[in-house]
């Protein structure tokens, strides 16, 4: 999966050859076949891998006794952290979605299957805690947090190292959601 994703950066997701991939990762063509039917499932596991990681993070984050903004800060503070050694295949992964969206919904759908239940689980702790309102549709909130994920991970594969605008926007993004989560007085 390494030498996929090395290959995907450099040549994009289309271009690359899984006799590329093979040669990377020093293995015959077959291997590959063993394990994977297409090249978008190499993306997809990657990314499910790569959010299970970011999703233990949500674990530890619902049992947070800090302010809603700054639980989603960490949250997605974490994740940026983890993808950004594949700084350049989240690119590629973004214009991927984006220009092939009919074609690539499935692979999207696949990795949501990942990125869903924990959200779920912290989204609706937080609100038995008291730090959501209880009038706010959870799954309506799940996708309106990953619509905002989406839109700061495309400042941020933009924007590039050291990330200092995408640090800003995220905090006072994840500042006004909360003001609007947040249980009145």
């Amino acid at each position: 999966m390494d030498a996929a994703i090395g290959v995907f950066s450099e040549k994009g997701i289309e271009k690359a050859t899984v006799e590329e991939i093979a040669a990377r990762a020093d293995v015959g063509k077959g291997t590959i076949y063993n394990y994977f039917e297409t090249k978008e499932e190499i993306v997809v596991a990657f990314m499910v891998e790569l959010e299970s990681k970011v999703q233990r993070q949500v674990g530890r984050l619902t049992g947070s006794s800090g302010n809603l903004a700054s639980i989603l800060t960490s949250l997605l503070r974490h994740q940026f952290r983890l993808k950004e050694q594949h700084h350049e295949f989240v690119r590629v992964l973004l214009a991927q979605m984006y220009t092939r969206g009919k074609e690539f919904f499935p692979w999207v759908v696949a990795m949501q299957k990942v990125i869903d239940p924990p959200l779920e689980r912290l989204f609706s702790e937080l609100q038995q805690r008291g730090a959501v309102r209880k009038d706010v549709n959870i799954p309506d909130l799940i996708v309106i947090f990953k619509m905002m994920h989406l839109g700061l991970t495309s400042t941020w594969v933009l924007e590039g190292p050291p990330w200092r605008e995408t640090n800003r926007l995220m905090k006072e993004q994840m500042r006004l959601l909360s003001e609007g989560l947040e249980a009145r007085q």
